[in-house]
């Protein structure tokens, strides 16, 4: 593997000595449970499409640049238009009774849906299906994460439901989810990085949270705080590991953040180009890095960001609070 910039040119020796031990520090603090190592598959194509819309003049390095200064945003920020009618799924804090009723439905399509039969059958119970196929218990449901504790507990318990939705693809949620998809496992995310005529087009997104992970994602197998939340609320559950268990995914919300990002391999090339904030830091930053990630100067975010193919972008605190700005 071959450590690069953005602008493709090697890294030093002593740069890529530094880098290889931050990434082992990395894989420690992650064996010990402090963070957790993600993988996200995708084609430089659609990363492309996200950082620069429309635009056809960029040089290939740009791209890595804009991705380590913007990140990588759910569909959400980048290709969900809706009308002034829309009532659900506004934002990133939409927690109303017609998101509810969305969820809701939406779960009821994908327990009727026959390509999800089988998956459905063998990773959620009876009484998630017999409580999603009556349609009358959506007024109980919306009533029962109404009243949740406050309003954190509320979104905990809508996130819960929009990751099984979220897994389940198509029948469940696409477009307007909020959600993006990783992996613990690089082989799936690899698998993800879809080939079609160019394979130079893969790409894999090297990404960590650290703890408290329900703060950052939604992955009931690794972090029972959600479905905590839910049993609460005497809501029925289902199998942590959502409809494809093998995936091992974690759903990050709202964006892989520039800050958490460690860099992208481009998998053909046998690349790794490693986040340009990196080399801004030293070996007396890794633990600080490794709790808040890399300090970015993003003042200009909110000019720059008209560039791009994103629609809105969203925020967080660390402590598991997010907003939401429209371009």
């Amino acid at each position: 593997m071959e450590y690069v910039n953005s602008d493709f040119t090697p890294l030093s020796i002593e740069e890529q000595m530094k880098f290889c031990s931050f990434k082992s520090y990395i894989r420690e603090k992650d064996k010990e449970g402090e963070i957790l190592l993600l993988y996200r598959g995708e084609e430089q194509k659609n990363v492309r499409r996200r950082l620069f819309g429309d635009q056809s003049d960029f040089e290939t390095g740009d791209l890595f640049q804009r991705a380590f200064y913007f990140g990588e945003k759910a569909r959400h920020f980048s290709v969900d238009h809706f009308d002034e009618n829309r009532e659900f799924l506004t934002g990133i804090n939409d927690c109303s009774e017609r998101t509810l009723e969305f969820i809701f439905k939406r779960i009821s399509n994908v327990i009727n849906t026959p390509e999800r039969r089988n998956r459905v059958l063998k990773n959620t119970s009876k009484k998630f299906r017999d409580y999603f196929n009556e349609p009358r218990n959506c007024i109980n449901f919306v009533k029962s994460i109404n009243n949740a504790y406050t309003e954190q507990t509320k979104l905990k318990a809508r996130d819960y439901y929009l990751y099984w939705l979220h897994i389940a693809g198509s029948p469940g949620i696409r477009i307007e989810t909020q959600l993006v998809s990783t992996s613990v496992e690089k082989r799936i995310a690899m698998g993800f990085s879809k080939v079609n005529k160019n394979p130079k087009e893969r790409l894999i997104f090297h990404y960590f949270i650290p703890k408290p992970f329900h703060a950052h994602a939604i992955a009931p197998w690794v972090s029972g705080h959600h479905q905590s939340v839910v049993t609460g609320c005497g809501l029925p559950t289902y199998k942590a590991l959502g409809l494809y268990p093998r995936q091992r995914e974690v759903a990050v919300k709202g964006a892989l953040f520039p800050h958490f990002i460690l860099g992208v391999e481009l998998i053909s090339e046998k690349r790794f180009v490693v986040n340009s904030h990196f080399r801004e830091i030293d070996e007396n930053d890794f633990e600080q890095v490794s709790k808040v990630g890399f300090s970015i100067d993003q003042s200009n975010f909110a000019e720059r960001i008209f560039d791009t193919g994103y629609i809105r972008w969203g925020q967080t605190d660390l402590n598991g609070n997010f907003d939401q700005t429209d371009v």
